[in-house]
């Protein structure tokens, strides 16, 4: 017995101290990391022991030696940027040199981008036309940010500024490239039906939820789509079927008493058949945010109801078949004629009822797997009913129905080293009034064909020529050639070069630059088109640095406008009508911007500088509402499945505006003055949950608004003279929304 004791205090300790000793030991380890397609190695990969302090990125051969790891067994974890993360445990001391891990793709890196706003339907690094892709990820958090439209998320992007229109009526326009909003074209699914009447109010109160991809085009680009895309294209993509059902319900309030319940539904009814609905209503309190009586955020309803239905008869033949309509009725002016009943002493009350129906199909049939034809067409009919105090008429009302429509039919074909686009189609706008006010401005039907061609030929891998023409014919003015080239070189995956020019034309349309007012006469006739010419260039950059992806764009752009048309008051004759200028507008820019991504940061950095000006005989006058220089950064920070949060920030500057303008007979005057620089911030945070997500948001952080720096409304309360909009108007808002996913 005292042997056996002896024995089991004298052993134990022993082999105890042998035990820690193995566990203790220090051992080195090689590991290479590749990538499990190609086998080519990584440098930069991330791999760190769990459970230590050890962790180090891989060298330029994909080489990574961690030191002094202890224990039998060790688990590594390895990511790299683009790649999904991979854990591998390793038995220690490795019997070999270098321990291989392999890594695999992300899935959302094999998903292509592919643009169809080009015609091609090529992936976004080919393209020898610039554009920028929000794509579905913006689109999902956006629609919890702003569910009402689209404007915010657009603004984000340095190369536009969204320009409010009115003081009072709450809509919102494009600026790109330092030109008017009508220079700007906005396409839906490819069909470019916001215009005339129907561009007046309203256009970009289109919800993210019911969107997948909203494609910016900088430059003209009216060889592809007609008149008017002379500043740029802004096609907004809808969703597709998927092959479940899905559901997602959203709800949003508001500090601004914004209330908005959105839905969008997916999936198929069959093998050959799917489905796409998306249902919302938005619905806003008019409220006076800088106390002077009158609203800046209007009484506002707007109701969207889009279903689309998607037929796949066999691999070659495809049918899409929508219908959209809108209905948005605004209520603007004096607070107590909103709130109560106009009266004597409170009589300025503007109502705007719009109702908005458009049908729209596609059909595509491949002939062979090279050749593709494809035939779409829209059409859209579109109701306005203006009613508010326009000087000696206190009644003043204007309802008009627009009917419009965009027909096209285009054959692609892949010819060995091109690829042919060829197509004509059918532009009709018709405006028939419908109030019983006498207006001067009379029906009108314009009518416009067109025919083009576009040839992309790939002179080299590395080298690409894209070459178009197009011949429009209108009714009221006659033809217009519109030729354009443009060059694409990638001497290397990391970079690419592009250099574009192109023509543009816009035909005369009063009301596609103002509203109808007693005054107001169609002359459309009696004026010149407005012409342009643009060149657009740039160099894009990608590549890592280590953990780092990074994108570099550098762009610089060109454009001139002859003959710009401008709505002229005659108050002596009592007349308001479209006048060519006795000027150019000119506009030359350059954009930057850099996006950076490390583990779960993104930063995106954006400068937009632009000298627009409207060059007289010797003289250079700034145009308006032009911002010269304004600065963009957006940081967010995500844990996958659970956080997401972000801040970002535009600062304006040098930017001028109208006081006023004056029209005396034929004479113009537009006096001009500069005004505030100002920043404008915002922040976000949101929590994903098992149902669906949270998210907190605040826009305008520190209340920059115009209201700060002078009037927005003078004059007497019963006949306001509103001040020219360069500011924003809200003011701080925070909104709480909730999104449930069935």
């Amino acid at each position: 017995m005292t042997i056996s004791r002896h024995f089991v205090f004298c052993v134990f300790p022993v082999l105890f101290l042998f035990q820690s000793l193995a566990a203790h030991a220090q051992h080195t380890l090689k590991i290479k990391v590749t990538d499990a397609a190609t086998g080519e190695s990584l440098p930069g990969a991330n791999v760190r022991a769990e459970g230590t302090n050890k962790a180090d990125a891989a060298d330029p051969n994909g080489i990574v030696e961690l030191k002094d790891l202890p224990g039998k067994e060790v688990t590594l974890k390895v990511t790299y940027v683009g790649y999904q993360d991979s854990t591998a445990v390793v038995s220690l001391p490795y019997p070999g040199e270098v321990f291989n891990i392999a890594l695999h793709p992300a899935e959302e890196e094999l998903e292509e981008v592919i643009v169809s706003s080009t015609r091609t339907n090529r992936r976004i690094e080919d393209l020898p036309l610039k554009v920028e892709v929000l794509g579905l990820e913006e689109m999902d958090e956006e629609s919890t940010l702003v569910p009402g439209n689209i404007a915010s998320i657009l603004g984000d992007l340095a190369v536009i500024t969204i320009q409010r229109t009115n003081p009072i009526n709450g809509n919102d326009a494009i600026r790109m490239q330092g030109l008017d909003p009508q220079y700007t074209l906005i396409a839906r699914d490819g069909l470019p039906l916001y215009g005339g009447f129907s561009g007046s109010l309203g256009v970009l109160a289109i919800p993210p939820l019911d969107l997948k991809q909203v494609e910016i085009i900088k430059g003209s680009v009216s060889t592809l789509y007609g008149g008017g895309a002379i500043a740029g294209m802004i096609n907004i993509i809808s969703r597709q079927p998927t092959e479940k059902t899905q559901g997602t319900i959203l709800m949003n309030a508001s500090t601004l008493k914004e209330r908005n319940i959105n839905t969008f539904w997916s999936g198929k009814l069959s093998k050959k058949v799917g489905y796409t609905l998306f249902a919302g209503a938005n619905l806003k309190s008019a409220i006076d945010v800088n106390n002077d009586g009158f609203s800046e955020i209007p009484e506002h309803e707007d109701y969207i109801f889009h279903p689309r239905f998607f037929f796949d008869f066999s691999t070659n033949s495809k049918l899409n078949v929508g219908w959209s309509t809108t209905i948005d009725n605004r209520k603007t002016g004096d607070m107590k004629a909103i709130t109560e009943q106009p009266t004597p002493a409170h009589s300025y009350l503007r109502t705007e009822k719009t109702l908005r129906n458009v049908l729209d199909v596609e059909y595509t049939h491949f002939t062979s797997p090279r050749n593709l034809i494809s035939f779409k067409t829209a059409l859209s009919a579109f109701t306005r009913d203006l009613s508010y105090p326009y000087r000696e008429y206190p009644d003043f009302r204007y309802k008009g129905l627009q009917y419009s429509s965009y027909s096209e039919v285009s054959d692609r074909a892949l010819l060995g080293k091109h690829t042919l686009v060829v197509g004509a189609n059918l532009i009709t706008e018709s405006l028939r009034r419908q109030s019983d006010v006498i207006v001067p401005l009379t029906d009108y039907d314009f009518v416009t064909v067109g025919a083009f061609i576009q040839d992309d030929w790939e002179v080299s891998p590395k080298f690409t020529i894209e070459t178009g023409m197009r011949l429009d014919h209108q009714n009221i003015k006659g033809f217009f050639p519109l030729p354009r080239i443009a060059l694409f070189y990638k001497p290397s995956d990391k970079l690419s070069v592009r250099l574009a020019s192109g023509a543009g034309y816009r035909a005369p349309s009063i009301l596609a630059q103002s509203d109808p007012t007693p005054y107001t006469v169609n002359n459309a006739a009696s004026v010149a088109s407005e012409h342009s010419v643009g060149v657009n260039a740039d160099i894009n950059y990608n590549t890592h640095l280590g953990e780092v992806e990074v994108s570099l764009n550098q762009a610089f752009y060109y454009a001139q406008v002859t003959n710009p048309l401008r709505v002229v008051t005659d108050t002596l004759a009592q007349r308001a009508y479209l006048e060519n200028q006795n000027y150019s507008g000119k506009t030359l820019g350059t954009d930057t911007y850099a996006q950076m991504t490390w583990k779960q940061w993104e930063l995106y950095l954006g400068y937009n500088h632009t000298e627009a000006i409207q060059q007289y005989t010797g003289l250079n006058n700034p145009m308006p509402f032009n911002p010269k220089d304004k600065f963009s950064t957006t940081l967010a920070f995500a844990v996958e499945g659970k956080w997401r949060t972000g801040v970002e920030g535009s600062w304006i500057a040098n930017q001028c505006a109208y006081a006023y303008i004056y029209y005396f007979g034929s004479q113009t005057i537009y006096p001009s003055f500069s005004v505030p620089n100002y920043w404008f911030w915002a922040a976000m945070v949101e929590r994903k949950v098992p149902f669906g997500s949270i998210v907190l948001n605040v826009e305008n952080i520190f209340d920059a608004r115009q209201a700060k720096y002078g009037k927005l409304i003078e004059g007497p309360v019963t006949s306001p003279t509103f001040r020219a909009i360069w500011g924003p108007l809200d003011g701080r808002v925070i909104n709480l929304s909730i999104k449930v996913n069935i």
